[in-house]
């Protein structure tokens, strides 16, 4: 098996799978685009999300070697912009990645599109002190965009407990994820949450608390994080509430009820929700990436129980139209689709080589060695993409 960079619900899945496919496997099959809404007097913002949203990968180091998009091409974001804005009809974009000047490219772009901006610094498997000097060196670039009139969203992390070093023990991803599992960092599954679970979330909030003191001393806009559910956040440190929150199996009405916990005073995003494109991917929300375990030589995939998946675009666009549609009745600020594109898993015609269909991606990248690749764009439109532009047209519409 050769070694392949896999992104950040492949790792997370493979740890996880044993818990994740037994959950799944026995919730409740998620009913695709049912007419029945969940109705509760609060809810009086539907379809009124301030935010209609989709995250934007610039760059990021899931493991050492090249980042997740490479090469980085201006000329490709600046396209890209454009076709999320006019074509998406989103009217913004959460925009991660490691290097600052990628970052702030890609922005510019966003802002000339007509976009809002989340700015999402990632730098991966860093320890505290790193990560505290990093954010705060993003936030200079962040104000220098506000200050230019970027409406602009500063995102002080992703995921922090897995993705860095510092809160959960562990030297590498897996250690600190095999923390997590074996520590209640999974509701319903393994033991009950540990007190050594209990005192890493005091660790994580008190990084939280160095790095927002670092952010707001340069960056006079608002704040986010981008929270696991396994996390307990302390949310005064932040403008804004933000959770990774996929669906896996529950019911409509479990999926909005575990979502009321984190409602407060303060506006609540949803920075992440979407679905894998074969059949089957939507039971599993953010495990779908799970079946991918790797590359022989030959670029042959290897799936888990060595079944190769059927690809299914539908099965993507009914996950994310059906998911959108929900937390659009739920009253909350806005949602951001992952992902636009992921270039590091490839579309190919060829049986056994298709990476695509386990990503998240709205639009599938053509391989570096396919002519296409050099073309602008260098993808092409799934159904994930038309469905959801055809959402957020409408919400668009009906805003106006």
């Amino acid at each position: 098996m050769t070694k392949l960079q896999v992104p950040k619900a492949t790792k997370y899945g493979l740890l996880l799978i044993s818990l994740i496919q037994s959950h799944t496997s026995k919730g409740s099959e998620i009913t695709i685009n049912n007419t029945k809404e969940y109705k509760v007097e609060q809810l009086k913002n539907a379809n009124n999300m301030n935010y209609r949203g989709v995250v934007y990968d610039v760059g990021l180091q899931f493991s050492p070697g090249p980042f997740s998009v490479d090469p980085f091409s201006p000329e490709q974001v600046k396209h890209d912009m454009k076709v999320i804005s006019k074509e998406l009809h989103a009217n913004s974009v959460r925009i991660e990645g490691e290097e600052i000047q990628r970052l702030v490219v890609a922005t510019e772009a966003a802002h000339e599109a007509g976009l809002k901006v989340l700015f999402n610094p990632w730098k991966m498997n860093a320890d505290a002190e790193e990560t505290i000097k990093y954010m705060a060196q993003a936030a200079v670039a962040a104000e220098k965009l506000r200050k230019k009139g970027v409406d602009l969203v500063f995102v002080a992390g992703c995921e922090y407990t897995i993705f860095s070093q510092g809160a959960f023990p562990g030297e590498t991803f897996n250690d600190r994820v095999m923390f997590m599992v074996t520590n209640g960092g999974v509701p319903g599954h393994g033991p009950e949450k540990t007190r050594a679970m209990d005192d890493a979330n005091k660790k994580l909030n008190e990084i939280l608390a160095k790095i927002c003191k670092g952010v707001r001393a340069n960056f006079n806009g608002k704040i986010t994080y981008s929270s696991g559910t396994w996390e307990e956040v302390n949310w005064d440190l932040f403008d804004i509430v933000g959770i990774d929150y996929y669906r896996r199996g529950e019911t409509e009405e479990e999926y909005l009820r575990k979502l009321e916990q984190y409602r407060s005073d303060k506006p609540l995003l949803v920075m992440e929700v979407g679905s894998c494109a074969y059949e089957g991917a939507a039971v599993k929300g953010d495990g779908g990436f799970a079946v991918f375990q790797g590359v022989n030589p030959d670029g042959t995939i290897i799936y888990q129980d060595g079944i190769i998946p059927v690809r299914s675009e539908k099965e993507q666009a009914d996950y994310v139209e059906t998911q959108v549609n929900i937390l659009s009745k739920s009253g909350i600020e806005g949602v951001f689709v992952y992902v636009f594109a992921f270039p590091i898993m490839p579309f190919s015609e060829e049986k056994g080589k298709d990476m695509d269909m386990t990503s998240y991606a709205l639009v599938k990248t053509y391989p570096k060695h396919d002519p296409r690749f050099q073309k602008l764009p260098n993808w092409e439109y799934k159904e994930a993409f038309h469905r959801l532009a055809d959402l957020y047209g409408k919400m668009a519409e009906a805003q106006n």
